[in-house]
């Protein structure tokens, strides 16, 4: 079978993993375990979906600093196509998590990721589906290249997915632009900004929803099918959903049913938390 050939549209950023040892205390110097790994929510969709057997593309906007010029390499030893536009005047897209009890905190610099264009953008012919980063459309100064992304996958004639990203920065707006996808992939948080699945039934063509360790929901004009996340212990929940999309996404795109979809993004989502990091391993 033809792997299927997905073009992803999303942020590169080095994600700075801090495990503090003790509770910090303001002006005291705390002890703390701190990893550096490649990230970024449409980077680790996009490893994640090469890790799964498709044919990927990833566009982004990068610094032109030393993270920047890795970054090509990290994808193409993840088996990413990298389409990456350089940015001569903002740093590469910095993201620090905070890990504690399994559970993060995340602080973010954007960087160079804010400022993708739609020139940025190559052409989609020959591709299959085109999926988005909702960073790129919450942040004003992307929001019009995310927009010109959906365009060009719609006339181009690609299925299309989105992810959400920020429950706390969906309102009207976001509706608005994703309307006429053909799936979008919340996590509990951002589904309930969004009005739930009722409100989004006439914007959406499905919604393939998360909620941690209980059961992921697709529902569509069909009806809802439910898979449970396999037990797992949790090492670090960065990526996560990031995970759980290209699962999802393989998996439909070979042409699997919702529930065996959602099967595949749980076993994806589960594979992500048990390691550090928010890649696959080699």
């Amino acid at each position: 079978m033809t792997p299927p050939r997905v073009v992803v549209v999303g942020d590169v950023a080095v994600d700075v993993l801090v495990e503090p040892r003790s509770p910090a205390v303001p002006g005291a110097d705390v002890p703390a375990r701190i990893r550096t790994h490649a990230g970024g929510a449409g980077a680790n969709t996009a490893a994640w979906l090469a890790h799964l057997g498709a044919d990927v593309t990833l566009v982004a906007r990068v610094g032109d600093d030393p993270a920047g010029r890795a970054a090509a390499d990290d994808l193409r030893a993840a088996g990413v196509r990298p389409a990456l536009a350089i940015d001569p005047d903002h740093p590469t897209c910095t993201v620090v998590v905070l890990l504690a009890d399994g559970d993060r905190t995340m602080l973010s610099d954007r960087g160079a990721a804010a400022r993708l264009t739609p020139s940025d953008l190559p052409a989609l012919a020959g591709a299959d589906h085109l999926h988005l980063s909702g960073y790129v459309l919450l942040d004003p100064t992307s929001r019009a290249a995310g927009q010109a992304a959906l365009t060009a996958a719609r006339a181009a004639g690609l299925s299309t997915s989105v992810d959400p990203q920020i429950a706390p920065a969906l309102g009207p707006a976001f509706t608005d632009d994703v309307r006429g996808i053909d799936l979008l992939l919340p996590n509990a948080a951002e589904l309930t900004a969004l009005g739930g699945v009722e409100r989004l039934r006439d914007v959406v063509g499905a919604v393939a929803a998360t909620d941690g360790p209980r059961a992921a929901r697709w529902t569509d004009r069909h009806g809802t099918w439910i898979a449970e996340p396999p037990p797992t212990g949790v090492v670090d929940p960065t990526g996560a959903g990031d995970a759980f999309d290209a699962g999802v996404l393989v998996a439909r795109l070979g042409g699997a049913g919702p529930a065996d979809a959602l099967e595949a993004g749980c076993a994806a989502g589960a594979a992500a938390v048990g390691r550090l990091g928010a890649r696959p391993g080699p």
